[in-house]
């Protein structure tokens, strides 16, 4: 049987492999010499935002510290618990490995398999490194959706706010000329304005939800829900994102491929599976020998499982590795299930490679389709303002049919609404990728 030295990799799990101790040495002290990570593209750059005029503070808000985006992902970068539990995680994985490069040439005479569980220690390491900077990333991109969430909720709720001012005014009108016994006005025409309204209230009410939903799901991930500190997102409303740099599938994949910590993690974790084939040859005459199950970092981590829904949604899920946290039986026995095991263990890795291409993929063709919603958008947005400003001088028209002007009035206000979320969700797909790529594809959001 040869050596673990002299073992063949793949090279696919060996590019992972690399990945993942750029991603250890990054987290550690100093990089390390030769281990450069995958080229990055080139970030995506900004205009400028929307035009329009700053909101003015509301009565008791003038105190409130207003924080960018930047600022938002760094108080979670620093304050989020399941990013401080994987460092710990690591520092643990670190000391383990210390502790087993402390016992000396004594315990490899007691132990024969020391040495191949020293390499399965290493190959830990560059598991639960990976592990956080896959936390890391998801932080990143969870506050940045959240944060753009808020945004888009409070712009949404301004444009609500204003239509429901308008409309309440020529309801009130109605009910004027309906009372005074106008021929113009009947009880029909008062109650298609009634439903308008409460079109209106409606979709206030939703955009003052959602902001308030968005502002408590970034409290808890900026770990700031039990500090007496309020604060509200800086930017009044949402950026225009212009990219100068044309995207591809091709460059999505290549980027995702190269740079995602799944793949690293998985890549460690099934090297570990084969060097417990080593493992269990090293130790001849004892019929139960631990494996790596027992004490080491390659743990199983939560896997979706597949999602099949009827004429919907489909998304397949991973595999788990498994090992048991001991092995029976004489040597060759040992050594047989060891390598069953560890030919399951490149499947899941298999698994993970292709899941990480599909995830790619598909953010690349919701960018797509949010890109071309967004160009809609806005001409959609041009007519709902030209719409809004006819509706306005046609108001003080005494013979001016007021449902129809209550009825252009809310689908403009639909119209505006309609284009700010075709902008919200292109942000969306923007940090969607991000994330798939691994920091690839980098958006440069303003105030980050």
């Amino acid at each position: 049987m040869p050596s673990p030295p002299a073992r063949r990799r793949r090279p696919a799990r060996l590019a992972a492999l690399v990945v993942g101790l750029f991603v250890l040495a990054q987290s550690g002290s100093g990089r390390q010499p030769g281990l450069a990570p995958a080229p990055a593209a080139p970030p995506l750059p900004i205009p400028g935002l929307v035009p329009g005029q700053p909101e003015p503070a509301k009565n008791g808000e003038a105190d409130v510290p207003e924080y960018t985006l930047g600022e938002c992902i760094a108080i979670a970068l620093e304050r989020q618990p399941t990013l401080r539990a994987a460092r710990s995680s690591q520092a643990a994985s670190g000391a383990g490995l210390q502790a087993l490069d402390n016992i000396g040439r004594l315990g490899q005479l007691v132990a024969k398999d020391l040495p191949v569980r020293k390499e399965q220690a290493q190959r830990g390491a560059t598991a639960v490194a990976a592990d956080v900077q896959k936390t890391h990333n998801e932080i990143v991109h969870d506050v940045t959706r959240l944060y753009y969430t808020a945004v888009y909720a409070r712009q949404v709720g301004l444009i609500a706010e204003d239509v429901v001012a308008q409309v309440e005014l020529m309801t009130k009108i109605g009910k004027q000329l309906l009372d005074a016994g106008t021929l113009k006005m009947t009880r029909a025409k008062l109650n298609v304005m009634e439903i308008g309204l409460e079109d209106a209230r409606r979709l206030l009410r939703t955009a003052q939800q959602g902001e308030r939903k968005a502002y408590g799901a970034l409290r808890e991930l900026m770990a700031v829900q039990e500090t007496a500190v309020r604060f509200r997102v800086k930017d009044r409303e949402l950026p225009i994102m212009v990219s100068n740099i044309p995207l591809s599938e091709e460059l999505v994949v290549e980027q995702a491929l190269c740079r995602r910590p799944e793949l690293a993690l998985t890549a460690a974790g099934a090297d570990a599976f084969r060097l417990e084939v080593y493992a269990q040859s090293a130790v001849r005459f004892k019929k139960t020998v631990p494996t790596l199950a027992t004490g080491g970092d390659i743990k199983a981590r939560e896997v979706p499982g597949t999602v099949r829904e009827l004429g919907g949604q489909y998304k397949p899920g991973a595999i788990m590795p498994e090992m048991p946290p001991q092995l029976v039986g004489n040597q060759a026995d040992r050594v047989a299930r060891a390598m069953h095991y560890s030919q399951r263990a490149d499947a899941v890795y298999e698994k993970v490679r292709n899941l990480v291409r599909l995830e790619a993929e598909n953010a690349f063709f919701e960018y797509e389709l949010a890109a071309k919603n967004v160009t809609g958008g806005q001409l959609k947005f041009n007519s709902g303002k030209s719409l809004m400003v006819s509706v306005r001088e046609a108001a003080d028209n005494p013979n001016a049919e007021r449902e129809q002007l209550v009825r252009g009035y809310v689908e403009a206000a639909r119209a505006q609404s309609d284009y700010v979320e075709a902008v919200w969700q292109y942000l969306l797909t923007l940090a969607h990728l991000e994330r798939v790529t691994a920091g690839g594809v980098r958006p440069d959001f303003p105030g980050r």
